[in-house]
């Protein structure tokens, strides 16, 4: 029997933040499929990088546990480094933060870490980089140089540059360690799977303008829409009645997610249409106070809108399935998963063209300009008088639901296809 072939990917980022938005639900819901599967040909690890040991180690068994069943509403994060390490650096400089490091280290450092340490990644195996690993303390220009120097092949989960196309929607402290991650990984990187063809066409346009000698290999990937069912509580239902009738949306609040567009018109039609509700699940993000604030001082909040900040992923199922219409307002998105789950779950959904969002809804979706207030109220408006809803829910009969059991085949034939020719 031959040897599967290692795959290493870390998975710091979606450990040590207290939430779930994209990116993290991607490494989680892979993870939960990759860890333990052996029909593959390939061995997936996850890992995290210890500076105090300046080594890769595997993960505990609760790190194990949390990786794989993460959901909206955890709180048992405890793992606070890259919050104070990041505020050190904000008040102290990077001197007095590697001392701060350093004695977090010797005096708070588990014993288990130098356990559980890998020796250096082998020639022939694959690092995947599939989380948000931009802020990572270890840094891609120092770490993909030394992989490719020993013979590890690099492959990147390649989620978009927003960043880069819209700087101004993005938090400024992201934007130079964003940029520096890519250009590192546009170096070095042997494969970029993207997960949607716009942000393909956007990589490949960025680095034919950054580094026009360089000739990308990318591929593109469907993301799954399945919400996993593990959470054993039981949870009450979040709004005032069981049976309101409400527009659903899902995602971090922030400049991004264009709030305040989908509160206007809420604003406007809440008064025409007295039975219908907003509910909004999402975490309050950067640069969102005005927004947050709105929000909270607003006549029917808890009354007629709703804004909940952590629940479980099945009342969010719940949630998809029982909502009347999910409308994703969003400037622009990379894919669009709050899309393709409420579609997965028969639900009437409205989205913006911007992004990739066209790519995730194709023909099951209405279309709207999300600069456009106005033509969007008569949109919604056409679906809160009319049969629309009915007829959209009969459309979606036809639509075939992607699954994260499909993603984790395609990437594993990705992974052959382009990296165990090489290795043989």
């Amino acid at each position: 029997m031959s040897v599967p072939t290692r795959v290493y990917f870390d998975v710091e980022n979606t450990l040590c933040v207290p939430f779930i938005s994209g990116i993290q639900r991607v490494v989680r819901e892979l993870s939960r499929r990759l860890i333990g599967d052996t029909t593959s040909g390939f061995e997936f690890i996850p890992v995290v990088f210890c500076p105090h040991c300046q080594g890769w180690r595997r993960l505990s068994g609760d790190e194990n546990e949390r990786l794989q069943k993460l959901s909206l509403n955890d709180t048992n994060i405890t793992d606070t480094r890259p919050y104070y390490r990041k505020l050190a650096t904000q008040l102290l400089g990077k001197r007095i933060k590697a001392a701060l490091r350093n004695m977090y280290g010797k005096y708070s450092h588990p014993s288990w870490h130098e356990e559980n340490l890998l020796p250096i990644f082998e020639p022939g195996s694959i690092f995947l980089d599939l989380d948000a690993s931009w802020h990572n303390e270890l840094k891609r220009t120092t770490l993909l140089p030394a992989l490719k120097a020993n013979g590890v092949l690099v492959a990147t989960f390649h989620y978009d540059i927003i960043p880069i196309l819209f700087p101004e929607m993005t938090h400024e402290n992201t934007l130079p360690v964003f940029q520096e991650h890519l250009h590192a990984h546009l170096q070095h990187s042997d494969l970029f799977i993207c997960i949607s063809k716009t942000t393909e066409k956007d990589l490949q346009g960025y680095c034919q303008q950054q580094f026009p000698a360089i000739k990308l290999n990318t591929t593109t990937i469907k993301l799954g829409a399945d919400i996993s069912n593990d959470s054993k509580r039981i949870e009450p239902w979040p709004l005032a009645e069981k049976n309101l009738k409400y527009i659903l949306c899902v995602g971090t609040i922030e400049p991004r997610k264009n709030y305040d567009f989908l509160l206007d018109a809420f604003d406007i039609i809440s008064g025409k249409y007295p039975d219908i509700n907003l509910v909004i699940v999402g975490r309050e993000g950067w640069h969102s106070e005005q927004t947050v604030s709105r929000i909270q001082q607003h006549e029917l909040l808890n009354k007629r809108l709703f804004w909940h900040t952590k629940i479980c992923d099945t009342m969010l199922a719940s949630l998809y399935e029982n909502a009347y219409l999910t409308v994703v307002p969003s400037l622009y998105e990379g894919f669009g998963l709050p899309v393709t789950e409420a579609l997965q779950r028969r639900c009437a959904t409205l989205s913006s063209d911007r992004g990739a969002l066209t790519e995730a809804g194709g023909d099951y979706v209405d279309y709207f300009d999300p600069d456009e207030l106005h033509s969007f109220t008569d949109l919604l408006e056409s679906y809160l008088s009319s049969q629309e809803v009915e007829k959209h829910k009969t459309l979606l009969e036809k639509y075939h639901t992607p699954d994260w059991s499909n993603t984790v085949n395609e990437l594993v034939r990705i992974l052959d296809d382009n990296y165990l020719e090489k290795i043989r």
